[in-house]
């Protein structure tokens, strides 16, 4: 009998479960259109970090019609959301969502579909989350892109987040993956202050603080033979002056540096503000430095959540081969600080042949292809969260490999 029962029990588990993502997926392609609808609306109206009010509302709405319970303005922030469904009882899986865009370019970075696939995921979760153990969170993150002052929602949220067991959601972009790493990240403003003059008739006199800037960058441009190949250091002159015949008394550039990890991103960044030190030294302007978006942690990979997520995907008739190492990438996400408290997905999804953060990957984020494969990834996503919520030790499993790989980096 005991014999019988270890055969049976597995079993059991995997016709219930396949018998609910049949209800999943059912529930999404009858919501298809709806959900097109709301990434066209998100892409049509981009909206900068904090500033998502038409976005979030737009999702709180429509999860509230489905069922969710939301608290709106979390953690401080007006656009950031909580919606739950289930019960009190057994794990929780989070699903998050981002809304914001990038200047000038609007969704480039493909937030409206990441939007789409979470609302999807919760559509068709609603459905049968009352039929097992456990619940499903919604989060609504804001400001992703570190591009406006306090960026980083899922930082500012990360105590909210932890009611979660894992954490689940996707990115769009050139391929299907899931076993990938990103860099931390820091993102601040310099500002050089010196002293006007004219710059013809009385230079002397002046303290140029554009000079301040170009020291600075040529500095950064000494210490690149010096980093290694994963490590990014990067920015722009915001501003250098106001008129050609005036010595600027003020100037200010925004600087990224990006490492593989959280001690290499501290050494790397300390370095940069000595090079800032140094301009300041040599220039007589005083320099700031200014944090503008919260720090990113590096993303660890969670193998057991990454092949939940291949072999999901497989089911619904999208197959790549197994990842056997996590892909390196040269970017960086809030996502990365997710991944540092809890086992955490962010599955790959191929809209097509496009460059993100481009006016062209704009274009390449509200196309038919791309909801296509944003719709199959919503059923891939819900599907890795009914399997952690059903499957007996599987959620243990993802959980140890994260207290392992947490114990490796030290």
């Amino acid at each position: 009998m005991e014999l019988f029962l270890r055969g049976f029990i597995p079993v059991f588990f995997m016709v219930l479960c396949m018998s609910l993502k049949d209800t999943v997926s059912e529930s999404i392609d009858k919501h298809q259109d709806e959900l097109i609808e709301i990434s066209k609306k998100i892409h049509s109206e981009p909206e900068l970090g904090h500033q998502e009010a038409k976005a979030s509302k737009l999702l709180v709405k429509n999860l509230k019609r489905h069922g969710f319970k939301v608290e709106y303005g979390v953690a401080g922030m007006e656009t950031a959301f909580i919606a739950r469904k289930g019960g009190e009882k057994g794990p929780a899986i989070g699903i998050l969502a981002e809304y914001d865009a990038l200047p000038g370019i609007g969704h480039a970075c493909g937030h409206n579909l990441i939007s789409m696939s979470a609302y999807g995921a919760a559509i068709g979760l609603a459905k049968v989350i009352e039929k097992i153990e456990g619940r499903i969170i919604i989060y609504g993150t804001p400001a992703e892109e570190g591009v406006v002052q306090n960026a980083g929602g899922k930082v500012v949220m990360i105590e909210k987040i932890k009611e979660a067991d894992s954490a689940l959601m996707i990115h769009a972009g050139n391929r299907w993956g899931s076993y990938s790493m990103t860099n931390a990240r820091e993102s601040f403003l310099v500002e050089f202050h010196g002293k006007s003059s004219h710059a013809g008739a009385a230079p002397e006199k002046a303290v140029n603080a554009l000079e301040g800037v170009l020291l600075t960058f040529q500095g950064i441009n000494a210490l690149r033979q010096h980093l290694d190949k994963d490590t990014r250091i990067h920015g722009i002159i915001k501003h250098g002056g106001d008129t050609a015949n005036t010595i600027p008394d003020y100037a200010s550039a925004h600087l990224y540096v990006r490492a593989p990890s959280m001690p290499r991103l501290e050494e790397i960044y300390t370095k940069v503000k000595n090079i800032i030190k140094g301009a300041e030294l040599a220039t007589g302007a005083r320099s700031e430095i200014t944090q503008v978006a919260n720090t990113y942690a590096n993303k660890i990979p969670n193998k057991t959540l990454s092949d939940l997520y291949r072999v999901n995907m497989g089911i619904l008739g999208v197959e790549w081969p197994e990842e056997k190492e996590p892909t390196k990438s040269g970017a960086s996400t809030d996502f990365g600080n997710v991944s540092q408290v809890m086992p955490a997905l962010s599955g790959h999804v191929y809209i097509g042949d496009v460059v993100l953060h481009s006016p062209d990957g704009a274009k390449g984020t509200a196309t038919q292809q791309a909801h296509e494969a944003t719709l199959l990834s919503a059923k891939a996503i819900a599907y890795v969260a009914l399997d952690l919520l059903t499957e007996p030790g599987l959620l243990e499993k993802a959980k140890q490999e994260h207290k392992e790989r947490i114990e490796r980096q030290g």
